[in-house]
């Protein structure tokens, strides 16, 4: 691997970290690229990776060629490069420090950013708060640490953050966590529409509403207030209790205009899943400049709500919890197939990652 930063001929070490991101074998450089793309826009191959045919051994049957990948170098900004992939020295990764195998490393160099300590007994899913315990990053360094969580998530990896004076400490997010889905188009349902959609799914679906039926105007509609020393007489005072009347009366017979609704499914035990539309101006970076969203899109947000909450933001949660999430990732997986199915568009997950519809 290229050394760190930090040898005569680096003299700034201790403004450098370097983190690491082992992936399978089988996670091709392209996907890092694109994953990068989805949080960094100016993302680009300094030195794409290739792969290059030696030669080895001499016999009678003539040498062996092999294909080998040369490591590439992908810079993500004016800062943060991304150096790989690399094969460890050990295919069980102990060389590296991880707790079981690994398949190729990237090496990500990035500054070293870091504030004050994070807040104790808060929610801490991706592990952060625990690994920079004494520090949370801030800038860079939190951009950075935040993706590496949500691409091991996505590939099933894991993450060693370098950590300067102390010993690396490493996360291994469970990729179950990420259950919320969300589907952007530019069709939008009317909330009919939409619960016959969602309940072609989950048969439990139904409109989420609050509040009560309008029971009429009051008493004391059309009843003019006494103000004896108030500004106004009481022929003004009059017509401006009109006006009021007038313009209540316009906007409750007139067109309703909704700009937000939602569909729920209620899991008992398990939580809530709901489906959450709305109109959206700013997009997930990885559909900017797609045609249709240029000017914003129609949101469904397909979100669960556990019961616990307290349990929910735990890095490692509770088996009931798990057993649940479990349950509601189905359903919100057959929700987000029936959205797609009647307004196309685009899946996104929690992590702001793309999604094939045929993955989910």
């Amino acid at each position: 691997m290229v050394p760190l930063p930090g040898s005569s001929e680096h003299p700034i070490a201790d403004l450098y970290v370097r983190h690491l991101l082992a992936v399978d074998e089988d996670v091709d450089p392209s996907e890092i690229e694109a994953l990068a793309l989805s949080r960094f826009p100016a993302t680009r191959w300094e030195t794409p990776p290739e792969v290059v045919q030696t030669k080895a051994g001499r016999g009678s049957r003539g040498s062996e060629v092999h294909d080998r990948l040369v490591p590439g170098t992908l810079r993500t900004s004016r800062h943060t490069t991304i150096s790989g992939p690399y094969a460890p020295a050990s295919d069980d990764g102990m060389a590296l420090g991880f707790d079981g195998p690994v398949g190729m490393v990237y090496e990500v160099l990035c500054p070293r950013e870091r504030g004050a300590a994070p807040f104790q007994g808060g929610g801490d899913r991706d592990g952060l708060a625990r690994v920079y315990s004494e520090a949370f990053p801030i800038r860079e360094e939190a951009r950075v640490a935040s993706w590496l969580v949500a691409v091991a998530r996505r590939l099933c990896g894991a993450v060693r953050f370098d950590l300067g004076a102390t010993e690396p400490r490493f996360v291994v997010p469970d990729p179950a966590v990420s259950v919320d889905l969300t589907v952007y188009s530019d069709v939008w349902l009317s909330p009919d529409a939409a619960l016959a959609v969602c309940a072609q799914a989950d048969g439990s679906a139904r409109l989420a509403s609050t509040g009560t039926p309008w029971q009429g105007p009051p008493q004391t509609a059309g009843t003019v207030p006494v103000e004896p020393d108030g500004p106004l007489t009481p022929e003004q005072l009059a017509a401006l209790h009109a006006r009021a009347e007038d313009a209540d009366i316009a906007a409750l017979t007139g067109p309703r205009t909704l700009s937000a609704y939602a569909v729920e499914v209620d899991l008992g035990d398990d939580g809530l899943v709901s489906v959450e539309v709305s109109g959206v101006e700013q997009l997930p970076l990885v559909l900017r400049g797609l045609e249709w969203a240029v000017d914003g899109a129609i949101a469904y947000q397909v979100r669960w709500t556990p019961d616990d909450l307290v349990d929910w933001q735990r890095e490692l949660p509770s088996f009931e919890h798990r057993v649940s999430r479990t349950r509601a990732a189905g359903v919100v997986a057959a929700l987000t197939r029936a959205v797609h199915v009647a307004v196309g568009g685009e899946i996104v997950d929690q992590d702001e990652f793309l999604v094939e519809p045929d993955d989910v």
